[in-house]
């Protein structure tokens, strides 16, 4: 076989199994191509034997769950050495090895990927020919055969997961017993809400509904600032309020001050010490993007985070404020037909970039007295609540007038049709206070927020 110029090289290895560990879309890409024996080390070569049976865990997790094995990839690697009782020597090299991998950035995976295709094609073709050869010297060369041969050569990978299920329950088990281990559907951080249900998994839709003002940028912050917290990288895409004003927001949320008192001179050493202690709790990042200038859809989204991909930042989750501001993919006279495109068009992009992503959509008019806001009370078109995964519905609460009561409107694999009472502060952007909540639960309901005071 001729020389291999490309996995010779260990710092394109590197770029490679890096990608091959987070990233979806290259995965689907290159993985019928690729096999371990890539990556078997020359004589000499640094981190030689870790490099190797990295790149040999993340296809083979890819192979079982159908998915990139992201940050456990590091837990798995130094289980499989534990498992083939390795030495500290060994140990040592694979922790250094998976130290170097943390530290690189994955510039434009497609050019990568890009270029294992084209090599590989390169051999599959040379192959095919002495092949092809051989069945002409034997005279064995049907025409059936010699479909079957090129065709490998055409498309020799497939985007598409075929999966046998009845065959499949030992992988499945091992994914529930897996997803103990990660961060599978993040904590929104609001108690009663978290003990009530799970929230959204990556590939999935959530939906906040609400009428005009009741909170629904304010909810869709905190659920970034909670992803954050949890080590995800967001990218939060603001379509109608500017980015002054959702950065000041955050500042006021991660800050605990006022946000009208931000501009005060006397509070900003206080202000600047609690987001330092709070930025040092942060291994990820969180980035805004201001679409208020309009023209955004959700393929210009989708081009957005194939951008900060390609320049190293991985996005896990893109939160939306909001759906009305959305342009759609083809203009329509009713304007329900280009919500369900835009919902169509949401959906399949979280599906095929393995993100999790919110948005926000607002309810129907006279909807602001209502405690319950439910499916029915969508604006413009109720297709948008079979399009997602959950819907919660943000309606006026029980305790007091600044209270707010969450209404799971929808949940595809929850419970869903019941909710809890919440209060917010607003003056902190908070829209889930947790010292404020449990003192109105006690004064209300005498009741313990955390045992799920629903209905």
């Amino acid at each position: 076989m001729p020389n291999n110029p490309l996995f010779d090289d260990p710092n394109f290895q590197d770029l490679l199994i890096r990608i091959l560990g987070t990233d979806l879309a290259s995965l689907r890409k290159c993985y019928d191509l690729l096999h371990p024996d890539d990556f078997k080390p020359l004589r000499g070569m640094k981190w030689g034997r870790a490099r190797w049976i990295y790149a040999e865990q993340a296809l083979q997790h890819f192979k079982k769950y159908h998915e990139p094995a992201g940050k456990l990839i590091y837990s798995i690697v130094l289980d499989y050495g534990r498992r083939l009782s390795f030495g500290d020597r060994q140990l040592t090299e694979l922790k250094e090895y998976g130290e170097h991998l943390k530290g690189l950035k994955t510039i434009n995976p497609d050019s990568i990927t890009d270029q294992v295709i084209t090599f590989k094609k390169e051999r599959l073709k040379a192959k095919a020919i002495e092949e092809l050869t051989d069945l002409l010297g034997m005279n064995q060369l049907s025409d059936e055969k010699w479909m079957e041969i090129t065709q490998k050569v055409i498309h020799p990978t497939s985007e598409i997961t075929v999966s046998n299920y009845l065959e499949e329950l030992d992988a499945r088990i091992d994914r529930r017993r897996l997803s103990l281990r990660t961060v599978r559907k993040p904590w929104t951080f609001i108690d009663p809400l978290d003990n009530l249900v799970h929230a959204i998994a990556r590939k999935q839709l959530g939906l906040v509904l609400a009428p005009y003002g009741r909170g629904k940028s304010l909810f869709l912050l905190w659920l970034a600032f909670a992803y954050v917290y949890q080590h995800l990288n967001v990218l939060y895409i603001t379509l109608e309020d500017s980015k002054d004003d959702v950065t000041d927001r955050l500042d006021s949320l991660i800050t605990h001050i006022p946000m009208k008192e931000l501009i005060n001179p006397d509070l900003e050493e206080l202000s600047v010490k609690r987001f330092k202690q709070f930025r040092r709790f942060i291994r990820t990042n969180l980035k805004i993007v201001d679409g208020t200038e309009g023209g955004m859809s959700i393929d210009g989204i989708e081009k957005l985070v194939l951008q900060e991909r390609d320049s190293g930042f991985d996005v896990d989750a893109v939160i939306i404020d909001y759906d009305d501001e959305i342009v759609p993919p083809v203009r329509h006279k009713d304007r329900r037909f280009e919500f369900s495109d835009i919902y169509r068009s949401m959906r399949v992009m979280g599906a095929r970039r393995n993100l999790f992503l919110w948005t926000a959509s607002q309810s129907q008019r006279d909807t602001e007295q209502l405690k319950i806001i439910s499916g029915d009370k969508a604006a413009e078109d109720i297709s948008k609540l079979r399009k997602c995964t959950m819907a919660i519905g943000l309606g006026r609460g029980d305790w007091g007038d600044e209270s707010l009561f969450l209404w799971v409107a929808k949940h595809k694999f929850d419970h869903q049709h019941l909710g809890v009472n919440i209060v917010p502060d607003f003056k902190r952007m908070m829209i889930y206070d947790r010292a404020a909540t449990y003192r109105a639960a006690k004064e209300y309901d005498n009741s313990d927020p955390d045992s799920g005071n629903f209905e």
